[in-house]
Parts: structure tokens; sequence; C-alpha cells
């Protein structure tokens, strides 16, 4: 039986057009906990996971747990879900410097 995570999990994982595989990577956790996770079996997450899956997902551990909320749908809007995806192709430390040419650029006006 398909459990709320799990579902929340397969559609935002669905939204951002991720696969499992994608997703593991991200989040440091494995496949098979993945697709466990998705089928329902693995509801006992602790919050140190949830945080991972939250964070890969590009969205709040109380989306995962209790589904979005008009607040969540709106709070990334495409443009912010492109430029996270663009960045998260880099490698972290990457990322890290491009982010921090965006902010310095954007602290700039």
């Amino acid at each position: 039986m398909e459990s709320m995570l799990g579902k929340n999990i397969v559609n935002r994982r669905h939204e951002l057009k991720m696969t499992q595989q994608t997703l593991a990577e991200r989040s440091d956790l494995s496949i098979n906990f993945i697709s466990r996770s998705e089928r329902g079996g693995s509801n006992n997450v602790s919050s140190a996971t949830l945080y991972k899956l939250a964070l890969a997902l590009q969205t709040s551990m109380d989306s995962l747990m209790i589904g979005p909320t008009e607040v969540s749908k709106t709070a990334h809007g495409p443009h912010l879900t492109k430029l996270v995806q663009k960045l998260e192709e880099y490698d972290a430390n990457t990322a890290e410097r491009l982010s921090k040419v965006i902010l310095e650029l954007l602290e700039s006006k």
C-alpha cells in the first residue's frame, strides 16, 4: 500500500522529471531505499533522511510528509526551479561557486 510519504516523493520526483537513480544520487541514498519508500515500505524515516530527500527534491520536509500546500506550490516558480536544476548538474564545488557569483550579482544592485 502506497503511503502519503511515498506518494509525495513519486509526485515531486515526476514534477522534476527525475529518475529514481537521479534522486538516489542527489540524496546520497540507495536506489533500493528510494524504490521501497515510494512503494510505502519505509514509513519510519529519520529526520536526516527526510531532510536529504527534501533537499534533493527541492521541497520542504512538510510537503513530503503531508503533501504540497498552495504556498509551497508557488514558492518556487519555474525559473527558480530551472536554475536550481542547472546548478545541480555541476559538482558541489562548482555549484557553490556559481551560487556565490549569482548572489554577489544580485546584491550589487
